[in-house]
């Protein structure tokens, strides 16, 4: 039979609640970023030793840079202690740690509010459904086509201002064009919420 590997860490804390929090909301961290969370190194490295995460080397010119995104073990933790579902899908470190940036430059009370794509798809599906009871089923059905057909995509996340505004934050890349800037466009017209963006 085969030895059962005790894990390095047994107890989580809120710092841990907080890192796999933002770690499930924007895909890759920095490290810097978890020590905000009030990790320390060795607790990072326990992380890593535990397969919870996994650490991603990026190298820019001469610089090299760490990230770090949750494992599947991760996500399945960060579900079952604390939760937390709909993960944003992690994309490719550079692109996720602007909305990472973006989303540690928040006060931990908006950093609550932050939703995912998963979750913006979520509540443009409950619009369209709340069409359909006030009996604008038409508008819902014109909304759903467009949807199938790409012509609407969701922001890489929501997150609900001091002022009470519901704000969509997208990180565009080289890689968009014309038409993926209307579709993100488009959601944002549909569900009347400001919108704020950073290239990469």
């Amino acid at each position: 039979m085969p030895k059962k590997i005790t894990p390095y860490i047994t107890q989580f804390f809120n710092r841990d609640k907080l890192a796999f929090t933002a770690l499930s909301k924007v895909g890759h961290v920095s490290d810097a970023q978890l020590k905000q969370c009030g990790l320390a190194n060795s607790r990072i490295k326990n992380y890593v030793r535990d397969k919870l995460v996994e650490k991603v080397v990026i190298k820019e010119g001469k610089t090299k840079m760490e990230a770090y995104k949750l494992t599947k073990l991760g996500r399945e933790l960060a579900e079952s202690k604390w939760a937390l579902r709909n993960h944003y899908h992690a994309q490719s470190p550079a692109h996720d740690l602007l909305i990472s940036n973006k989303y540690f430059s928040l006060s931990e009370v908006t950093r609550g509010t932050w939703q995912t794509e998963t979750q913006a798809r979520e509540k443009l599906l409950e619009y369209f459904y709340q069409l359909k009871n006030q009996g604008q089923e038409q508008m819902a059905i014109i909304y759903e086509d467009m949807l199938s057909k790409g012509l609407i995509s969701m922001p890489d996340g929501i997150y609900t201002n001091e002022q009470g505004l519901q704000v969509s934050f997208e990180v565009i890349t080289n890689n968009y064009g014309v038409e993926e800037l209307q579709a993100k466009e488009a959601f944002i017209e549909i569900m009347k919420t400001e919108y704020e963006t950073t290239r990469v």
